[in-house]
């Protein structure tokens, strides 16, 4: 996952067409990632320096556009529908702090990488599109990255990122079933808390 989320960040720049709704998407993704980017180029080394400054910058750029709520029943599967809704919602606050975290940290490397924004069409009245990008890592191969996103009320959310073929949803919904299996859904809030706090929060 850490692999995952160090490719998220870097769909920056670009070029491509899309039309309708899927523009709507695709530039959403362009500005949030834009924006991140011109507040690294202003303070190279918070990620390393401050996190927790890094974590409030994330929270406030990055996380309302994301459908943290999706993203956890996708993630969580059958389990989710035999959660309460308090251990929903706290499922949801320490999985999403998690990402972010790990997110923070993958600032840290970011540098000399080149994104392209491959054409994407869908149907003006479209509610789920799929962006796709492709990350240039100087010499390295090219990643390819899809960012899944729905429209939730009138407001695009992304709810998955594949990179390289390999989604977050899916490369965490198995490892989280056998940990629910074994300990409950509880043991694995717990983790995850714990893990949050061991990085800052």
């Amino acid at each position: 996952m850490r692999r995952l989320l160090i490719v998220l960040v870097l769909a920056l720049l670009g070029s491509g067409v899309a039309s309708g709704a899927a523009d709507s998407a695709r530039l959403l993704v362009m500005d949030v990632s834009n924006q991140v980017i011109q507040a690294l180029n202003k303070d190279p080394d918070l990620a390393e320096r401050d996190p927790a400054a890094m974590y409030k910058l994330l929270n406030s750029i990055v996380v309302p556009h994301f459908d943290f709520d999706a993203t956890a029943k996708l993630v969580l599967g059958r389990a989710w529908r035999d959660m309460t809704p308090e251990q929903q919602q706290r499922f949801i606050q320490e999985f999403s702090t998690h990402l972010i975290r790990i997110y923070a940290g993958s600032l840290v490397k970011f540098k000399d990488q080149t994104i392209e924004y491959k054409p994407l069409r869908a149907p003006a009245a479209a509610d789920d599109v799929a962006v796709h990008t492709e990350v240039q890592q100087g010499n390295g191969p090219v990643i390819p990255i899809d960012y899944r996103m729905h429209l939730k009320g009138s407001d695009w959310k992304v709810y998955d990122v594949s990179i390289d073929g390999i989604s977050l949803v899916a490369s965490n919904r198995s490892s989280y079933a056998a940990e629910i299996r074994k300990g409950g859904i509880d043991t694995l809030t717990a983790r995850l808390a714990r893990i949050n706090r061991e990085s800052g929060g």
